[in-house]
């Protein structure tokens, strides 16, 4: 059973949003309370579903799917890619996604609430730091099952955790988990490893880009889905403001982090939700660019064909009929939209 649970409630985002939202896939939405950690096999969860996991989102908690046999296809807010084990890819709260596996698919799919993960400091930040490059990076390929033995068995321990009655059960999952990052980060094999080095010894301990990912996250991440958000913008200097710094010390601080800037970052959030917003609500393009704070359309329709290569009305056609894992094949594309939308500036 998951550590902590609340009981259901309506879900804040389906009067807008196209697409269920689940507390864990299939069930009713609920809100997770503190320190919600939950922890099943790929098989438990994908076997009864035909290994195919419909598009839907998770408003309170972010996934990990860790995979070390088979092969899996999926979509996150629009952009899909293809991976074989062993990989791990992580799934944001509030990410519109789906997944389709290939039967017998050996892993685990751990979801885990913010505050849960507060709870993972260090002495040195470390364990933070590695989740943090890990939201950025979002897909880590191990390349072979031996560089991923010590994360596999890391894995049967947390899980065996997980299923007992153990009076400090919580506080040894905290630490399993932490470790457990620790070792993702330490096998990555992919383009970031060179950032991850050199943000290692930077951002321990760096409160200012966490308080700035929170709150672009929490900001941008409500535009065109809720009725109350505010008349805001979204520049460096009015993140900066709203956060009492300088934009120089901002950017800093992201550079620190992850070799990206505060701009960049936000703008990479901006495109995500109006990705998500064509995709998975009725809005139109007009209405989604006065969501996203732009004083005229064409603004919006320049900025994301800079960033998609194809206007809005036209990428919205192209994944019209693409929404089913159905047409998810697990074979590595030719060519084409596969890109996950935190890798793009």
């Amino acid at each position: 059973m998951p550590l902590s649970r609340s009981t259901a409630r309506p879900n804040p985002l389906q009067p807008v949003l196209n697409v269920p939202a689940y507390f864990l896939y299939g069930e009713d939405w609920t809100v997770a309370t503190f320190g919600f950690f939950h922890m099943e096999t790929q098989s438990a969860r994908n076997e009864p579903n035909n290994w195919q996991i419909g598009l839907h989102t998770h408003p309170d908690f972010d996934q990990l799917s860790i995979n070390f046999t088979g092969e899996c296809a999926f979509e996150h807010d629009g952009k899909r890619r293809h991976v074989a084990a062993p990989c791990c890819v992580f799934t944001p709260a509030k990410v519109v996604h789906q997944f389709k596996y290939s039967p017998g698919s050996h892993g685990y799919v751990i979801s885990v609430s913010p505050d849960f993960t507060e709870s993972l400091t260090l002495g040195d930040g470390a364990a933070k730091t590695a989740l943090q490059r890990l939201t950025n990076i979002r897909l880590i390929e191990f390349g072979s099952r031996e560089s991923a033995s010590a994360l596999e068995r890391l894995a049967t321990l947390m899980i065996e955790c997980f299923e007992s009655d153990e009076q400090h059960r919580r506080e040894t999952l905290r630490h399993l988990f932490a470790a457990f990052l620790l070792q993702i980060d330490s096998v990555n094999r992919g383009p970031w490893k060179a950032v991850a080095e050199h943000a290692a010894s930077n951002v321990a301990g760096d409160d200012l880009f966490q308080r700035f990912s929170e709150s672009v996250e929490r900001e941008i991440g409500e535009l065109g889905l809720s009725s109350s958000a505010e008349d805001r913008q979204y520049s460096t200097e009015a993140f900066a403001a709203r956060l009492s710094t300088t934009p120089y010390s901002l950017t800093s601080a992201c550079r620190r982090a992850c070799s990206r800037s505060a701009h960049e970052i936000i703008q990479s959030a901006l495109l995500g939700q109006a990705t998500r917003l064509l995709l998975y609500t009725n809005r139109s393009v007009k209405e989604i660019s006065y969501c996203l704070g732009y004083s005229h359309p064409s603004h919006f329709v320049r900025f994301f064909k800079r960033h998609r290569g194809t206007t809005p009305d036209l990428f919205r056609q192209q994944f019209a009929s693409q929404i089913s894992p159905d047409e998810m094949a697990l074979v590595a594309p030719e060519s084409g939209n596969t890109d996950l939308p935190s890798q793009e500036s």
